[in-house]
C-alpha cells in the first residue's frame, strides 16, 4: 500500500502548487484543481474540498441562532432557514466560480459561527444571468416511477438580482415488512408479511432577491413553499405457527393520506457602519400545517370477515417568528467582537383522535394530552469574540444567555420559565502549514421539541407514547480535541475526541394514568459519552487508480447512563456505537466518464422503555454505485442503483410484563423492513 494512500507521510506543505494556495490558515483551491471532477454546479465543487464537510447548522432548533452553516458566498454567509445550503450552491454553474477557499482555523475577517471550517466560494466578476436543471427519473422495487425536476433560473432585474427556482416530483417507494410474534420462550406464534405501498408528491417554489443598495447596505430576502401529499395503502396478512404448520390467522388493511404545506421568508438586512463596524438585521417568519387521516387501520378474519378497526385522525400546526440584531466590531486585524440579541415566537397546536369500531358501534377513546397547543418566547443576549494572538495561535470565545417561557394550554396547563448561560472557548494551534490543532469546551442546551409535549399512537406498531408536559432540556458540558494533518493538494485526515457531560438527559419514563401505564418522553438522570472521531481524504494513484479519491468518515461513541429502572449502569436509548461512511470516486477526463460508489454503515442500537427492550440492526448496510458521463453536449449523464445490499433493517422487541425492572418477558417481536433496490437516471446542467 502506497504512503499516500493511507499513511500520513513528511511531505509537501498543504501546498503552494498552481492549483492550491495555502496561506495563513486559508487554502485557497483554483477552478482548475477542480476541472478531473468535472463539477457542474458549485455543489460539485465544494463536495470535493478535501476534508470538509457542508453543515447547514443545526435548523432543526427554533430560532436563528444555530441555524448558520459553514458557507460564505464571497464573504457573506447565504445561508437560513428557508433555505439550504445545497439549494443555494446547486444554483450556481460551475463556471461563475473564480477559486473556492478552506478558512481551516477561526480568523477575525471571517465569522466563524462556532464551525471549526469554513469554505467561501467566490465567483467571477459580471456572472450576470445564469441557471441550472437537474431532471431525474427513479425506478422503485415496486416498478413505479418517480420523477423529479430542480431548476432555477438567476437574472439581473434593475438593481437587484433575482432567483427563481423549483423543486417538483413524486417518488412511489414500497416498504415490504416480515413479522414474527414469538412467546416469553421464544416460539413462533405467528407470522405475517405487509406490503405497504407510498406515493408521495411535493411543490416547491422558492425566491430570492439580492439588492446591493449602496456601496454599504445590502439587503436579501429568500421565500420559499413547500405543498405536499403522501398517500399509502397497506395489506398484511399473518398466519398462526404451529410446528411446522400455518393457518390463515387475520387480514390488516389501512390506507391514508397525508397533506400539508409549509410557507417560510427570511430578510436580511446587512449595513456598514464604517471601516470597522457593521450590523445585520434578521427576520424570519414559518407558518406549517399539517393533517393525517382519518385513517382506518382495519382488521380481518380470512373466513367472517370484518373484526374491527382503529381510526385516528391526526393534526398540527407550527408558528415561528424570529428577529436577530448582530453588531460586528474589526477594531484591527487581530481582534473582532460580535454583540446582539435575538427573540423569538414559537407554537404548535396538536390534535389527535382514537376511536374503535367493532362493526356495529364507533367509540372514542380517551387518551391524556391530545389535544393541546404549546407556546414559547424566548430570547438570547450574546456576544463573541476573536482574537488573532500571533501567526500560529488563534482564540474564539463567546457567551449566550438565554431566558425562555413555555405555556401549554389544552389537556395539560402548565407555565415555566428558564434561564440558561452557555458560554464557549476555542484555543487553535497551527504548527505548520499541515498540522493544526484545535481544543474547544462549550456548554450547549437542547431544544425542548414541542411534539413531546402531546400524545401520539402507532396503532400499526403497536406503541402509545403520552405527552409530557414535565420534562425539560437537556443541558451538556463538553471538552474536545481535534488535531488535522494536510498532505498534497488533496489528502487530508483529522481525528477528534470529545467528552460530553449531560443533566437530565433524554429517554423514556413511564406515566401511570387512570386509563394505564404509558412511555412518555422525559429525563432520566446524567449521563456522560466519550467519542472519537476520523476524517480522511485520500487520493489513490499510488494503488493504481489515478485520479480516484476516497473519503472515510469513522465515528464511535460511548456512552454511559445509569438505567432509572433498573439502577444498572447502560448505554444511551437509540445511538450506536459506531457508524462508517465510504466515499469513492474515479474520474477519467479523456473520456469524459466517472464512477463511484457510497457506503454507510451502523452497528447496532438499543431502546431502553419502560415496558419494553429493542435492539435495531441494519445488516449489510446502504451501498449506492453510480456512472456518468459529460459527453454529450455539456450535459452529465448519470445511471446509478440505491441498496445495492438490502437485506432489510431488522428489529427485535421483547415485551415485558409490568416493568422492564421485573425482567418477566411476554413476548418478543421481531421484524425486517425494506425498501428494495432503487435505481436511477438523471440529466442535469447549467446555462
Amino acid at each position: 500500500m502506497g504512503a499516500s494512500a493511507f499513511a500520513l507521510q513528511d511531505g509537501p506543505a498543504a501546498s503552494n502548487s498552481p492549483l492550491v494556495r495555502t496561506q495563513s490558515g486559508v487554502a485557497t483551491y483554483q477552478q482548475d484543481f477542480f476541472t478531473n471532477y468535472a463539477p457542474v454546479t458549485a455543489l460539485d465543487m465544494v463536495s470535493r474540498v478535501p476534508g470538509f464537510g457542508l453543515s447547514n447548522g443545526d435548523t432543526s432548533r427554533r430560532g436563528l441562532g444555530d441555524s448558520f452553516g459553514n458557507l460564505l458566498i464571497n464573504g457573506r454567509r447565504p445561508s437560513n432557514k428557508s433555505l439550504s445550503l445545497q439549494t443555494v450552491l446547486q444554483r450556481i454553474p460551475a463556471d461563475d466560480v473564480a477559486h473556492v477557499e478552506l478558512i481551516q482555523e477561526a480568523l477575525p475577517q471571517y465569522d466563524m459561527r462556532g464551525h471549526s471550517r469554513l469554505v467561501n466560494v467566490v465567483l467571477r466578476e459580471g456572472a450576470g444571468q445564469s441557471g441550472s436543471w437537474d431532471a431525474r427519473l427513479q425506478v422503485s422495487d415496486s416498478g413505479r416511477l418517480g420523477p423529479r425536476l430542480i431548476a432555477s433560473y438567476t437574472t439581473p432585474v434593475g438593481p437587484t438580482e433575482m432567483t427563481f427556482g423549483l423543486d417538483t416530483g413524486m417518488s412511489g417507494n414500497r416498504v415490504e415488512r416480515q413479522t414474527a410474534d414469538h412467546d416469553a420462550a421464544d416460539i413462533a406464534l405467528r407470522r405475517g408479511h405487509d406490503n405497504d405501498q407510498r406515493q408521495y408528491e411535493e411543490f416547491a417554489p422558492s425566491w430570492s432577491m439580492n439588492w446591493d443598495i449602496d456601496d454599504s447596505s445590502r439587503l436579501r430576502v429568500d421565500a420559499r413553499a413547500n405543498i405536499w401529499t403522501w398517500h399509502r395503502v397497506r395489506f398484511a396478512e399473518f398466519n398462526a405457527v404451529s410446528g411446522s404448520t400455518l393457518t390463515p390467522d387475520r387480514l390488516e388493511h389501512n390506507e391514508t393520506e397525508n397533506h400539508g404545506s409549509l410557507y417560510s421568508g427570511t430578510l436580511s438586512y446587512q449595513r456598514d457602519l464604517g471601516e470597522q463596524l457593521s450590523s445585520e438585521t434578521l427576520l424570519l417568519a414559518t407558518r406549517e400545517r399539517y393533517e393525517d387521516g382519518p385513517e382506518a387501520y382495519e382488521t380481518y378474519d380470512p373466513l367472517t370477515g370484518f373484526i374491527g378497526a382503529q381510526i385516528v385522525d391526526y393534526s398540527g400546526e407550527t408558528e415561528e417568528t424570529a428577529f436577530r440584531q448582530t453588531l460586528s466590531w474589526d477594531p484591527n486585524e487581530q481582534h473582532s467582537l460580535e454583540i446582539g440579541g435575538e427573540h423569538a415566537l414559537n407554537a404548535r397546536d396538536t390534535d389527535f383522535a382514537i376511536a374503535i369500531d367493532d362493526g356495529t358501534t364507533v367509540t372514542m377513546l380517551d387518551l391524556p394530552v391530545s389535544s393541546t397547543r404549546v407556546e414559547e418566547s424566548r430570547s438570547e443576549l450574546f456576544a463573541n469574540h476573536v482574537w488573532q494572538i500571533n501567526d500560529q495561535y488563534s482564540l474564539e470565545s463567546g457567551l449566550r444567555y438565554e431566558f425562555s417561557e413555555i405555556t401549554q394550554t389544552g389537556d395539560a396547563q402548565q407555565t415555566r420559565s428558564f434561564t440558561y448561560p452557555k458560554p464557549s472557548i476555542t484555543l487553535n494551534y497551527r504548527s505548520d502549514d499541515r498540522n493544526r490543532f484545535r481544543f474547544s469546551g462549550r456548554r450547549d442546551v437542547a431544544q425542548l421539541e414541542f411534539g413531546k409535549f402531546a400524545s401520539s399512537v402507532d396503532v400499526q406498531d403497536g406503541n402509545s407514547t403520552l405527552g409530557n408536559p414535565d420534562y425539560v432540556p437537556q443541558r451538556t458540558w463538553t471538552l474536545e480535541g481535534e488535531w488535522e494533518r494536510r498532505f498534497g493538494d488533496e489528502g487530508s485526515f483529522s481525528l477528534q475526541i470529545g467528552y460530553d457531560w449531560v443533566e437530565d438527559l433524554d429517554g423514556w419514563v413511564s406515566i401511570t394514568t387512570p386509563s394505564g401505564v404509558f412511555d412518555a418522553p422525559g429525563n432520566i438522570g446524567d449521563g456522560t459519552n466519550l467519542r472519537v472521531t476520523g476524517n480522511m481524504t485520500t487520493p489513490l494513484d499510488s494503488l493504481g487508480l489515478n485520479n480516484a479519491v476516497l473519503d472515510v468518515f469513522l465515528e464511535w461513541y460511548n456512552t454511559n447512563v445509569e438505567d432509572p429502572l433498573t439502577g444498572e449502569d447502560r448505554h444511551w436509548s437509540g445511538y450506536r456505537e459506531w457508524e462508517l461512511r465510504l466515499d469513492f470516486r474515479q474520474t477519467f477526463p479523456q473520456s469524459q466518464m466517472a464512477w463511484g460508489w457510497d457506503y454507510f454503515w451502523l452497528s447496532n442500537g438499543e431502546v431502553f422503555r419502560a415496558r419494553e427492550y429493542q435492539v435495531h440492526d441494519n445488516t449489510d448496510g446502504d451501498l449506492y454505485i453510480y456512472v456518468e458521463t459529460t459527453r454529450f453536449f455539456g450535459v452529465t449523464l448519470r445511471a446509478q442503483v440505491d441498496g445495492v445490499f438490502n437485506d432489510g433493517d431488522e428489529r427485535r422487541r421483547v415485551f415485558y410484563d409490568g416493568s422492564r425492572a421485573d425482567g418477566i418477558i411476554d413476548s418478543i417481536d421481531y421484524r425486517n423492513w425494506s425498501m428494495g433496490r432503487t435505481f436511477q437516471i438523471s440529466a442535469r446542467s447549467t446555462f
